[in-house]
C-alpha cells in the first residue's frame, strides 16, 4: 500500500515550494465529517459494473427509473424473471447505458487509479474490484482501514437514509469503523414517515410528533442513542421554506392528506409534495424550534440534486433565508442552519448565505469529493467570503466506504493547494493557513456541536 505522502512528490512538483509544507502539515490532521451515512456490508463483493452504479450520484437512483419494486425484482430475481422483466422494461440496455457512462467520468478514472495506488494493483476498474473484492473477505477491517489512512476520528452520521438496514447495521457499522466516534444525527421525514400514513386525528399526531422529537433529542430515539442535530430534506421538493407556526394550514393539510391515500401516482413529484407541503413546513418548525431550545444544528438538503426523485430547481441555497432568520415576535431567532452540499452547483449563493447569517454555516460534502480537482478552486471560493470560523468538512459518504476516503484524501490535498495560494498571496501567514485547516476539517464541527472530544 502505498500512503499519501508517498503520492505528495509528483503532485508537488507543480506546485509552490510552500506547498509541501502546508500539504505535510494538513494531512497528518484528524478530519471530523460532518454529514455522512453508514455503510453496509452489501458490497463487500462486487463487480464493476455494480461499483459504479453504487458510487454514482447518476447511477444511485437507478430505480426510480422504473415503476416501483420493478428494479429489486430484476436484481434479486433469477434468469427468467430478469428475461422477462428486460423483455418489457429493457432494463439491462438501460444500466448498461449508465454504467457505460459513469465509466468514462473523469471523476472515476480518476478514483481508479488513486485505489489502485492504496490497494497496490494496476490502474484499471477491473484490477480495483478484483483487489477490493479480495480486501471484501474482511469487509470490516478493509473499511476500517480506509478511515484510518483518512485519519477520520468522528462523524456526525445521518440515520435517515440507511437502504432500511435497520439499527442492527448501523451499529456495526459504527463499531467497524471504531476507534472513530459517531455522533448520531436524526431526519425529521423518518419521524414523519412514521406517523403521516396513520388514520389520527390532527391533535393525536401532534403529540406524538412532539413526542417522539423529545426521545430523538433528549433520550435514546435515534436507533437506541440520542441525537445531536437534526436534518431535513424539505427544501428539494417545495422549494422556498417558509416557517409555519399555525396549527390551521398544517390541520387542513393533515386532513388533504388523508383523503389522498392511493390517489397520487408514484411519479408525480409535485402533485404529492403540494398536499404536503403545509405539514411537512409545520413539523419542520416544530423540529427547529426544539434544535434551537438546545443550541443543536439543523442540517437541510440543499443543492445537490438525486434526481429524478426530487425538483432539482427547488434547491436554490437562497430558498432558506426564511429558515435562517426564523423570524418572530419582530425578532430573528436565528437558530444553527447547515445547508448541506456546498449548495452545489449553487456554491456562491450558499457562501453568500453563510457570509451574511451569523448563524448560517457552510458544509463541503458532495462537493467533496465529486468534483475532485476542481475544489482547489472552489474552497479558494468558499474562502473568499466565508469566515473560515464556519466551514464544516463533510463528504455526505453513502453506499461505498471508498467515498469516505476520497473525500479525506482529496479534501486535504486540494485545501492544502488552496491554503497555499493564500499564503503565497500574502492573505495568510503558514500558521494561519495550518489554523485555518483544522479548523475546517475538525475544530468548527465540534464546536457548531458542542461536542466535548
Amino acid at each position: 500500500m502505498t500512503s499519501h505522502l508517498d503520492h505528495l512528490a509528483l503532485f508537488s512538483s507543480r506546485q509552490e515550494p510552500e506547498f509541501a509544507t502546508i500539504f505535510k502539515a494538513v494531512d497528518a490532521l484528524p478530519i471530523d465529517d460532518t454529514h455522512c451515512h453508514a455503510i453496509s456490508d452489501e458490497d463487500a463483493i462486487t463487480t464493476p459494473k455494480r461499483y459504479l452504479e453504487r458510487i454514482s450520484l447518476a447511477g444511485m437512483p437507478t430505480a426510480a427509473y422504473f415503476p416501483r419494486g420493478i428494479y429489486t425484482q430484476w436484481l434479486t430475481g433469477d434468469d427468467a424473471i430478469r428475461h422477462d422483466l428486460d423483455k418489457k422494461y429493457d432494463i439491462q440496455s438501460k444500466v448498461d447505458g449508465i454504467t457505460y457512462d459513469i465509466s468514462q467520468g473523469v471523476f472515476i478514472k480518476f478514483l481508479v487509479k488513486e485505489l489502485a495506488q492504496f490497494l497496490g494493483c494496476e490502474p484499471t476498474l477491473d484490477a480495483v474490484i478484483e483487489a477490493r473484492n479480495e480486501r471484501g473477505k474482511n469487509y470490516w477491517s478493509y473499511v476500517n482501514s480506509l478511515f484510518r489512512d483518512a485519519n477520520i476520528q468522528n462523524i456526525m452520521l445521518d440515520t435517515g437514509y440507511h437502504e432500511d438496514k435497520g439499527p442492527a447495521a448501523i451499529s456495526r457499522f459504527e463499531e467497524a469503523i471504531l476507534p472513530c466516534r459517531t455522533h448520531r444525527i436524526s431526519r425529521i421525514e423518518e419521524i414523519q414517515r412514521e406517523f403521516f400514513h396513520l388514520d389520527i386525528s390532527f391533535d393525536e399526531f401532534e403529540q406524538r410528533f412532539i413526542r417522539r422529537l423529545h426521545e430523538i433529542l433528549d433520550g435514546e430515539g435515534n436507533y437506541g442513542k440520542k441525537s445531536f442535530g437534526m436534518k431535513s430534506y424539505l427544501l428539494p421538493f417545495i422549494g422556498l421554506i417558509r416557517p409555519l407556526h399555525d396549527r390551521g394550514p398544517a390541520n387542513a393539510s393533515w386532513e388533504a392528506l388523508r383523503s389522498s391515500f392511493h390517489k397520487l401516482p408514484d411519479m408525480d413529484r409535485e402533485s404529492s409534495a403540494q398536499i404536503t407541503k403545509d405539514l411537512r413546513r409545520y413539523t419542520f418548525t416544530l423540529a427547529l424550534e426544539e434544535c434551537l431550545k438546545r443550541d443543536m444544528p439543523m442540517q437541510i438538503h440543499t443543492g445537490d440534486g438525486e434526481a429524478p426523485d426530487v425538483i432539482l430547481r427547488n434547491q436554490d441555497p437562497f430558498y432558506l433565508e426564511e429558515v435562517v432568520r426564523f423570524d418572530s415576535d419582530n425578532m430573528m431567532r436565528m437558530p444553527k442552519i447547515i445547508p448541506l452540499h456546498a449548495g452545489y452547483p449553487s456554491v456562491g449563493k450558499a457562501a453568500w448565505l453563510s457570509h451574511l447569517y451569523p448563524n448560517c454555516y457552510f458544509e463541503l460534502s458532495v462537493m467533496t469529493p465529486h468534483v475532485h480537482q476542481n475544489l482547489y478552486q472552489r474552497y479558494l471560493q468558499v474562502m473568499e467570503v466565508v469566515p473560515l470560523s464556519k466551514i464544516l468538512y463533510a463528504s455526505d459518504a453513502y453506499h461505498i466506504p471508498e467515498l469516505y476516503w476520497l473525500g479525506g484524501r482529496w479534501g486535504k490535498r486540494y485545501l492544502s493547494k488552496a491554503l497555499t495560494d493564500l499564503v503565497v498571496g500574502g492573505s495568510l501567514s503558514m500558521e494561519e493557513a495550518i489554523e485555518a485547516a483544522k479548523m475546517i476539517l475538525y475544530k468548527n464541527n465540534r464546536a457548531v456541536y458542542n461536542l466535548d472530544i
